[in-house]
């Protein structure tokens, strides 16, 4: 049996909570469909974010930090309605620095795979209106709570934390004095998503792709991947 060892460069401590696991289970549904092995997923592991002023070098160190592990995910959410900026601004400058370590001889995790949510990580946890019914804890309708059935539509919600902090308003019991916390949602979201509905919005779908050929580069598939059509 092998072992995938990921570290996470994510921007928040919900972050992390969150796609940490969407990450793993995401690795693992790509080499239970593709790998001819038996490959142990751990659990990816957070990583500090150092004092550094600029993101390319907080993101340098991340690496240096993780070397030896097999890849480094960096989060930065797209707070717009394309990665174009995040990528360009975020971590394209960071990925340029780790390449320059690499060819000065520096020890450095070398795959990088960018994850860049539409908006905000916030926008993925709506993509699955069954799943945050139950979470929540509520017998309302995902219509009730303003939370679309269409997957892709998450990424036109301009704030989709206030999304939520909404559906969680509506869905309060009136034996409960305040809704429940966001925070309390990020874990078990994360775990009950369906990632069939997550795989139809955009953004998320690129970093299946991006997190594919990684996996591919890193010898854990093997051969070409063929595609449903």
């Amino acid at each position: 049996m092998k072992n995938l060892v990921m570290a996470l460069f994510a921007e928040g401590s919900t972050d992390n909570q969150f796609l940490g696991i969407i990450a793993q289970r995401t690795a693992e549904h790509i080499l239970n469909q593709h790998s001819t092995e038996i490959v142990d997923v751990l659990d990816p592991q957070p990583v500090r974010r150092q004092s550094a002023s600029k993101r390319a070098e907080q993101i340098l160190h991340a690496a240096q930090d993780v070397h030896g592990y097999h890849l480094l995910l960096v989060h930065a959410d797209a707070d717009a309605p394309t990665q174009d900026g995040a990528w360009s601004e975020r971590i394209e400058p960071g990925v340029q620095r780790v390449e320059q370590a690499i060819n000065q001889g520096e020890h450095v995790c070398d795959t990088l795979v960018p994850v860049i949510p539409i908006r905000m990580t916030e926008a993925w946890m709506l993509a699955d209106p069954d799943a945050l019914i139950n979470v929540i804890g509520t017998r309302s309708s995902p219509a009730d709570l303003g939370v679309s059935h269409r997957p892709h539509e998450v990424e036109r919600i301009s704030d989709p934390k206030s999304k939520l902090q909404n559906a969680l308003n509506v869905s309060r019991s009136p034996r409960r004095r305040r809704p429940p916390k966001i925070g309390a949602l990020y874990e078990p979201l994360a775990r009950m998503l369906s990632l069939d509905r997550l795989a139809q919005v955009p953004a998320y779908g690129q970093f299946q792709t991006d997190l594919t050929q990684a996996l591919r580069e890193l010898h854990f598939i093997r051969g070409e991947i063929r595609t449903k059509s």
